[in-house]
């Protein structure tokens, strides 16, 4: 088992090395043309590898301990604890998986979708949103009752990223480039699963930030991310009257 962990950690940081580079080649090109659809398909399909590849293995770290993570067991009066840490640390990276996954899925299926909505309404983008808002909730009220600032801010953005999907779904009424609001959005918002996971495995260990600094860098790509978000939904789908592009 600890060799397929270690190869399933492997193609991760495989994948999110690629994703990381992959990620600014749609964000910077023309918006429509073969360069930000070619590359958006290739970073989509990395993102998908690197969500799932985290989730596996934060599930078999929670399904095996030690025998997958067996450096825990180094000190034997403190596995217990250390194990604790690991098995809290796993949910949040499950959480991040869902979130990355839930982002592409929405961002594609509104391309797929922008002319009726109702196409929305399948089985897996309705449950990994709902996935995404409650696992969003659990893990915020958690961050709160142990004071744990990166499970409040990662909670509190799946809850939003969550219903938001899912208003957009059952809306009746949406501007005609909502569609273009919610793609950008919803690729951005996999562009912060991606760099914050970079900072806190890679860059944490490369900056050897501690205490208030970490949880800054931790939390930076969540802040600096929304922000360009709402600038983009300002840009691309400005409030005006909207429309009605069916829901059914």
């Amino acid at each position: 088992m600890l060799t397929i962990y270690q190869l399933t950690l492997a193609l991760h940081v495989l994948a999110g090395a690629l994703s990381l580079c992959l990620f600014w080649v749609p964000v910077l090109a023309r918006k429509g043309g073969m360069n930000h659809k070619k590359f958006g398909k290739v970073y989509g399909t990395s993102m998908h590898t690197v969500a799932f590849t985290g989730i596996f293995a934060s599930v078999l770290v929670l399904l095996f301990g030690t025998g997958v993570k067996p450096e825990l067991a180094a000190v034997p009066h403190l596995t217990e604890a250390r194990l604790q840490q690991t098995y809290i640390f796993a949910w949040y990276l499950i959480h991040l998986g869902i979130l990355i996954h839930c982002a592409i899925i929405h961002g594609n299926q509104v391309l797929v979708h922008k002319r009726d909505r109702s196409g929305l309404k399948k089985p897996l983008p309705l449950a990994i949103s709902g996935a995404l808002a409650i696992n969003g909730v659990a893990l915020t009220a958690f961050g709160l009752l142990n004071s744990m600032i990166l499970f409040i801010a990662f909670g509190a953005l799946g809850v939003v990223i969550g219903v938001s999907n899912l208003v957009y779904i059952y809306r009746k009424r949406v501007s005609p480039t909502a569609w273009l609001r919610e793609h950008l959005g919803a690729y951005l918002g996999s562009g912060i699963g991606a760099y914050t996971a970079f900072i806190v495995f890679g860059g944490n260990s490369i900056l050897q930030a501690s205490g208030w600094v970490q949880t800054a860098l931790w939390i930076a790509p969540g802040v600096i991310g929304s922000f360009f978000i709402a600038k983009l939904s300002k840009k691309y789908d400005p409030p005006r009257k909207t429309t009605t592009l069916a829901t059914k």
